[in-house]
Protein backbone atom coordinates (compact mmCIF):
# COMPACT_ATOMS: atom_id res chain seq x y z
CA UNK A 1 0.00 0.00 0.00
CA UNK A 2 1.57 3.31 -1.01
CA UNK A 3 1.50 6.55 1.60
CA UNK A 4 2.97 8.86 -0.51
CA UNK A 5 -0.24 10.70 -0.67
CA UNK A 6 -1.06 11.06 2.42
CA UNK A 7 2.98 11.43 3.80
CA UNK A 8 2.98 14.94 2.00
CA UNK A 9 0.58 16.25 4.02
CA UNK A 10 2.54 15.71 6.77
CA UNK A 11 6.56 17.08 7.02
CA UNK A 12 9.16 17.00 9.87
CA UNK A 13 11.56 19.95 10.34
CA UNK A 14 15.03 19.02 9.86
CA UNK A 15 17.23 21.26 8.00
CA UNK A 16 20.63 19.38 9.44
CA UNK A 17 19.37 16.98 7.53
CA UNK A 18 18.39 18.35 4.31
CA UNK A 19 21.95 20.27 4.46
CA UNK A 20 23.81 17.22 4.55
CA UNK A 21 22.41 14.98 2.57
CA UNK A 22 22.63 17.78 -0.23
CA UNK A 23 26.56 17.81 0.49
CA UNK A 24 26.91 21.04 1.83
CA UNK A 25 29.21 21.51 5.37
CA UNK A 26 27.47 21.53 8.21
CA UNK A 27 28.34 22.38 12.00
CA UNK A 28 26.97 21.31 15.19
CA UNK A 29 26.95 22.66 18.63
CA UNK A 30 27.79 19.89 21.38
CA UNK A 31 25.54 20.71 24.34
CA UNK A 32 25.96 18.89 27.93
CA UNK A 33 25.77 21.42 30.28
CA UNK A 34 23.54 24.01 28.87
CA UNK A 35 20.16 22.98 29.57
CA UNK A 36 18.03 25.87 29.64
CA UNK A 37 15.81 26.36 26.49
CA UNK A 38 16.91 29.53 25.41
CA UNK A 39 20.46 27.62 23.83
CA UNK A 40 18.17 26.46 21.06
CA UNK A 41 17.61 30.27 19.89
CA UNK A 42 21.24 30.77 20.29
CA UNK A 43 21.99 28.27 17.98
CA UNK A 44 19.40 29.32 15.76
CA UNK A 45 20.57 32.65 15.07
CA UNK A 46 24.15 31.90 15.44
CA UNK A 47 23.41 30.26 11.95
CA UNK A 48 24.22 26.49 13.18
CA UNK A 49 21.50 23.87 12.24
CA UNK A 50 21.89 21.21 14.51
CA UNK A 51 22.61 20.68 18.46
CA UNK A 52 24.54 17.64 19.45
CA UNK A 53 23.31 16.62 22.82
CA UNK A 54 25.28 14.73 24.45
CA UNK A 55 23.80 12.28 27.11
CA UNK A 56 27.04 9.75 26.95
CA UNK A 57 29.07 12.35 28.83
CA UNK A 58 27.13 14.34 31.05
CA UNK A 59 24.56 14.13 33.69
CA UNK A 60 21.39 15.32 31.15
CA UNK A 61 18.31 13.60 32.31
CA UNK A 62 15.84 12.44 29.52
CA UNK A 63 13.59 15.24 31.00
CA UNK A 64 16.31 17.55 30.48
CA UNK A 65 17.02 16.24 26.93
CA UNK A 66 13.15 16.15 25.80
CA UNK A 67 12.97 19.91 26.66
CA UNK A 68 15.98 20.66 24.78
CA UNK A 69 14.48 18.89 21.67
CA UNK A 70 11.28 20.32 22.05
CA UNK A 71 13.03 23.71 21.28
CA UNK A 72 15.20 22.79 19.14
CA UNK A 73 11.96 21.91 16.61
CA UNK A 74 10.37 24.93 17.43
CA UNK A 75 13.25 27.22 16.36
CA UNK A 76 14.35 24.93 13.65
CA UNK A 77 17.90 23.73 14.69
CA UNK A 78 17.55 19.86 14.23
CA UNK A 79 18.23 17.72 17.41
CA UNK A 80 21.11 15.07 17.71
CA UNK A 81 20.98 13.13 20.38
CA UNK A 82 24.05 10.84 21.66
CA UNK A 83 22.59 8.22 23.92
CA UNK A 84 24.21 6.85 26.65
CA UNK A 85 23.52 2.83 25.45
CA UNK A 86 22.67 0.81 22.64
CA UNK A 87 19.40 -0.25 24.89
CA UNK A 88 16.20 -0.56 22.98
CA UNK A 89 14.48 1.45 25.66
CA UNK A 90 17.39 4.36 25.23
CA UNK A 91 16.52 4.44 21.76
CA UNK A 92 12.74 4.53 21.77
CA UNK A 93 12.36 6.96 24.00
CA UNK A 94 14.61 9.41 22.70
CA UNK A 95 12.87 8.66 18.97
CA UNK A 96 9.53 9.70 20.97
CA UNK A 97 10.68 12.73 22.57
CA UNK A 98 11.64 13.82 19.18
CA UNK A 99 15.20 13.33 18.00
CA UNK A 100 15.81 14.24 14.28
CA UNK A 101 18.80 11.80 15.03
CA UNK A 102 19.93 9.47 17.38
CA UNK A 103 23.79 8.47 17.82
CA UNK A 104 24.69 5.63 19.27
CA UNK A 105 28.45 4.96 20.60
CA UNK A 106 30.74 2.08 20.38
CA UNK A 107 29.45 0.19 18.05
CA UNK A 108 31.50 -3.03 17.24
CA UNK A 109 29.97 -5.18 15.22
CA UNK A 110 27.37 -5.99 12.42
CA UNK A 111 25.43 -7.99 14.89
CA UNK A 112 25.23 -4.78 17.35
CA UNK A 113 24.43 -2.13 14.48
CA UNK A 114 21.60 -4.27 13.07
CA UNK A 115 20.39 -4.91 16.66
CA UNK A 116 20.08 -0.76 16.26
CA UNK A 117 18.05 -0.78 13.34
CA UNK A 118 15.69 -3.36 14.59
CA UNK A 119 15.22 -1.33 18.09
CA UNK A 120 15.04 2.26 16.53
CA UNK A 121 13.11 1.57 13.28
CA UNK A 122 9.63 0.65 12.41
CA UNK A 123 8.36 -2.37 10.40
CA UNK A 124 9.54 -3.42 8.19
CA UNK A 125 12.66 -2.32 9.42
CA UNK A 126 12.56 -2.79 13.11
CA UNK A 127 10.19 -3.40 16.00
CA UNK A 128 9.85 -0.40 17.36
CA UNK A 129 6.47 0.30 19.35
CA UNK A 130 4.11 2.68 17.73
CA UNK A 131 2.99 5.47 19.26
CA UNK A 132 1.08 8.44 17.80
CA UNK A 133 1.06 12.74 19.02
CA UNK A 134 4.75 12.49 18.64
CA UNK A 135 7.12 16.04 19.16
CA UNK A 136 8.54 15.96 16.05
CA UNK A 137 5.41 15.71 14.16
CA UNK A 138 3.90 19.07 16.28
CA UNK A 139 1.66 16.56 18.05
CA UNK A 140 0.02 15.80 14.80
CA UNK A 141 -2.75 12.61 15.06
CA UNK A 142 -0.87 11.46 11.95
CA UNK A 143 -2.08 7.36 10.77
CA UNK A 144 0.07 5.41 12.05
CA UNK A 145 1.52 3.71 8.67
CA UNK A 146 2.01 7.16 7.55
CA UNK A 147 3.47 8.48 10.52
CA UNK A 148 5.90 4.96 10.26
CA UNK A 149 6.90 5.01 6.83
CA UNK A 150 7.47 9.55 7.34
CA UNK A 151 9.52 8.56 10.52
CA UNK A 152 11.78 5.51 9.23
CA UNK A 153 12.55 7.79 6.53
CA UNK A 154 13.21 11.12 8.12
CA UNK A 155 14.50 10.56 11.49
CA UNK A 156 18.32 9.48 10.92
CA UNK A 157 20.16 5.97 12.84
CA UNK A 158 23.62 6.91 13.34
CA UNK A 159 25.73 4.66 14.39
CA UNK A 160 29.54 5.31 15.61
CA UNK A 161 33.17 4.39 14.70
CA UNK A 162 35.45 4.61 17.20
CA UNK A 163 37.34 1.55 17.30
CA UNK A 164 40.12 0.10 14.61
CA UNK A 165 38.13 -3.01 13.99
CA UNK A 166 34.99 -1.25 13.22
CA UNK A 167 36.97 0.81 10.90
CA UNK A 168 37.47 -2.07 8.94
CA UNK A 169 33.53 -3.29 8.65
CA UNK A 170 32.29 0.23 8.00
CA UNK A 171 31.39 -0.93 4.62
CA UNK A 172 29.09 -3.30 6.18
CA UNK A 173 28.02 -0.47 8.57
CA UNK A 174 26.88 1.32 5.65
CA UNK A 175 25.58 -1.21 4.01
CA UNK A 176 22.77 -1.92 6.68
CA UNK A 177 19.28 -1.11 5.38
CA UNK A 178 18.02 1.88 7.82
CA UNK A 179 22.23 2.84 8.90
CA UNK A 180 21.29 6.47 8.05
CA UNK A 181 24.75 7.97 8.57
CA UNK A 182 28.15 7.36 10.62
CA UNK A 183 30.12 9.30 12.91
CA UNK A 184 33.60 8.93 13.74
CA UNK A 185 34.76 9.21 17.35
CA UNK A 186 38.42 10.54 16.71
CA UNK A 187 39.51 10.49 20.37
CA UNK A 188 38.56 7.26 21.39
CA UNK A 189 39.52 6.02 18.08
CA UNK A 190 42.96 7.66 18.29
CA UNK A 191 43.01 5.83 21.79
CA UNK A 192 42.53 2.70 20.75
CA UNK A 193 44.93 2.96 17.77
CA UNK A 194 47.56 3.76 20.43
CA UNK A 195 48.17 7.53 19.47
CA UNK A 196 45.89 9.25 21.56
CA UNK A 197 45.10 13.43 20.66
CA UNK A 198 47.79 12.81 17.85
CA UNK A 199 45.51 13.64 14.96
CA UNK A 200 47.59 14.73 12.22
CA UNK A 201 49.15 10.44 13.01
CA UNK A 202 49.00 8.79 8.90
CA UNK A 203 47.26 5.73 10.90
CA UNK A 204 44.31 7.88 12.22
CA UNK A 205 43.80 10.25 9.06
CA UNK A 206 43.96 6.82 7.15
CA UNK A 207 41.40 5.19 9.37
CA UNK A 208 39.17 8.18 8.66
CA UNK A 209 39.37 8.50 5.24
CA UNK A 210 38.57 4.80 4.45
CA UNK A 211 35.48 5.50 6.66
CA UNK A 212 34.87 8.60 4.16
CA UNK A 213 35.16 6.43 1.23
CA UNK A 214 33.02 3.78 2.59
CA UNK A 215 29.90 6.26 3.01
CA UNK A 216 30.77 7.91 -0.18
CA UNK A 217 30.35 4.84 -2.15
CA UNK A 218 26.91 3.73 0.02
CA UNK A 219 25.93 7.67 -0.83
CA UNK A 220 25.14 8.00 3.25
CA UNK A 221 27.01 10.97 5.08
CA UNK A 222 29.67 11.19 7.52
CA UNK A 223 30.28 12.96 10.39
CA UNK A 224 33.36 13.74 12.16
CA UNK A 225 33.57 14.06 16.15
CA UNK A 226 36.36 15.27 18.45
CA UNK A 227 38.15 17.67 16.49
CA UNK A 228 36.17 20.69 16.14
CA UNK A 229 39.20 23.02 16.44
CA UNK A 230 41.09 21.46 13.87
CA UNK A 231 39.45 22.86 10.64
CA UNK A 232 42.52 22.19 8.55
CA UNK A 233 41.70 18.64 9.02
CA UNK A 234 38.30 19.17 9.02
CA UNK A 235 38.32 20.96 5.78
CA UNK A 236 40.36 17.79 4.82
CA UNK A 237 37.46 15.44 5.49
CA UNK A 238 34.84 17.78 3.72
CA UNK A 239 36.78 17.64 0.41
CA UNK A 240 37.03 13.90 0.59
CA UNK A 241 33.20 13.59 1.60
CA UNK A 242 32.24 14.06 4.96
CA UNK A 243 29.65 16.91 5.55
CA UNK A 244 29.61 17.72 9.54
CA UNK A 245 31.21 17.85 12.04
CA UNK A 246 31.15 18.16 15.96
CA UNK A 247 32.25 21.87 15.61
CA UNK A 248 32.16 23.28 19.34
CA UNK A 249 31.06 22.71 22.84
CA UNK A 250 28.55 24.68 25.37
CA UNK A 251 31.67 23.96 28.16
CA UNK A 252 34.55 25.04 25.72
CA UNK A 253 32.76 28.39 24.23
CA UNK A 254 31.95 29.45 27.53
CA UNK A 255 35.30 28.94 29.03
CA UNK A 256 36.79 30.01 25.98
CA UNK A 257 34.81 33.21 26.36
CA UNK A 258 35.93 33.43 30.47
CA UNK A 259 38.90 33.34 29.59
CA UNK A 260 39.25 35.96 27.48
CA UNK A 261 37.88 38.36 29.51
CA UNK A 262 40.05 37.04 32.58
CA UNK A 263 43.20 37.49 30.59
CA UNK A 264 41.95 41.16 28.90
CA UNK A 265 41.22 41.94 33.11
CA UNK A 266 44.70 40.80 34.43
CA UNK A 267 46.79 42.32 31.29
CA UNK A 268 44.49 45.82 32.19
CA UNK A 269 45.23 45.42 36.67
CA UNK A 270 49.41 45.08 35.54
CA UNK A 271 49.16 48.37 33.22
CA UNK A 272 47.06 50.03 36.21
CA UNK A 273 49.64 49.26 38.70
CA UNK A 274 52.66 50.11 36.50
CA UNK A 275 50.52 53.60 35.49
CA UNK A 276 49.62 54.18 39.78
CA UNK A 277 53.41 53.30 40.19
CA UNK A 278 54.65 55.95 37.38
CA UNK A 279 52.35 58.66 39.32
CA UNK A 280 53.45 58.13 42.33
CA UNK A 281 56.86 58.00 41.31
CA UNK A 282 56.76 61.47 39.32
CA UNK A 283 55.12 62.93 42.78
Amino acid sequence: MSTNGATSRFAISNPWRDRILRGEVCSVMSCKFFVSNEVAMMVKMAGIDGMFIDMEHSVLTIRDVSQLILACNYVGVSPIVRIPSKSHWQLSRILDAGAAAVVIPHCETVQHVKDIVRDAKYAPLGIRGCANNQPILNFQSVPTLVQNDLLNRETMVIPMIETPGAVELADDFFAINGVDGILVGSNDLCTDLGIPGQYDNPIYIQSVEKIIAAGVKAGKPIGIGGIGGRLDLLERFFQLGATWSLSGGDGSILQAGMNKIGQAYAEMDGRVKASRTNGKMTK
